[in-house]
């Protein structure tokens, strides 16, 4: 009455089929070409062109460095980059490594150099010597700030100097009308190789000038620098002096003088000289003189 229904199966086999199994047969021709091996001989010398391309390369390499005169030294420059350089300095700068000229530049130390030349010239405050290859040295250099004039009177001569910073003369009898003028009176002409002026007294004297000229309004036109005497006296526009002591704070002492403007007037008396350096019990002791 009822039919029963056959059912069919199905079996897949993956990755299998008659193509696949004859896909596996080789020709000969390919078989043959996978089962040859390089040849020992032509590995060995394959090999030995390397090494001696690698070595011809070294060889033309430090023939190139140290034979050739491809990085020998022709020139070199000194660039100036402030307006207080002289060209006296630029010349002994120039002089003092002219010796390498004709050497490699590849193993010039620029460093002790650099060294050489601010052990030489105290008034430079930075130098920089640059390798331009293949043939050129480039030097440049910046100098310390002019910081004043100074008019030295020993018993036998009387000369002017620029000073900088750093107490160092840069120029001689040449003054800067823009700049201090500072005298110094010693029994022997000062000796230039040294500082003229400690550079900590010297920031102490142009402080000391400004400070004055700011808090009273009075223009100084002279200071006298007493190094033994460790004084200083400040000579203002109204043709009198006060007088200082560069071992204590000068703000200290100019207070005095400022509390005692109440009794002394200094814009209008006519005074010899002002002396702050005593100190009375309370602190506030001057002495003065008027002519």
């Amino acid at each position: 009455m009822f039919r029963k229904k056959r059912k069919l199966r199905y079996k897949i086999n993956y990755g299998y089929s008659k193509i696949s199994k004859k896909s596996k047969k080789r020709s000969p021709a390919i078989k043959r070409l996978m089962n040859k091996k390089p040849s020992k001989v032509f590995a060995k010398l394959k090999k030995y062109l390397v090494l001696m391309t690698s070595l011809s390369a070294i060889i033309l390499g430090i023939y190139w460095l140290f034979f050739s005169n491809y990085l020998t030294i022709e020139e070199i420059t000194v660039e100036e980059n402030t307006e207080n350089t002289t060209a006296i300095i630029s010349e002994e700068i120039m002089n003092c490594i002219t010796n390498s000229i004709g050497e490699n530049i590849f193993f010039i130390d620029t460093k002790e150099f650099e060294y050489k030349i601010l052990e030489r010239f105290p008034g430079i405050e930075e130098v920089n010597i640059k390798k331009d290859y293949p043939h050129t040295i480039t030097v440049s250099f910046s100098e310390f700030a002019v910081a004043a004039n100074i008019i030295n009177e020993s018993q036998t001569i009387k000369k002017t100097f620029v000073i900088n910073s750093m107490g160092y003369a840069v120029k001689e009898n040449v003054e800067n009308p823009s700049l201090p003028y500072i005298r110094i009176k010693s029994d022997e002409p000062i000796n230039t190789e040294n500082p003229v002026i400690s550079s900590n007294k010297l920031k102490f004297i142009l402080e000391t000038k400004t400070y004055f000229e700011d808090k009273f309004g009075m223009r100084i036109t002279e200071i006298q620098y007493k190094k033994t005497a460790r004084e200083l006296h400040l000579i203002t526009e109204n043709n009198f002096s006060i007088w200082l002591d560069i071992e204590q704070p000068a703000e200290d002492q100019l207070k005095k003088l400022k509390k005692a403007l109440i009794k002394l007037d200094i814009y209008t008396e006519s005074l010899e000289y002002i002396d702050l350096r005593i100190a009375g019990n309370n602190g506030d002791k001057i002495i003065y003189k008027r002519r």
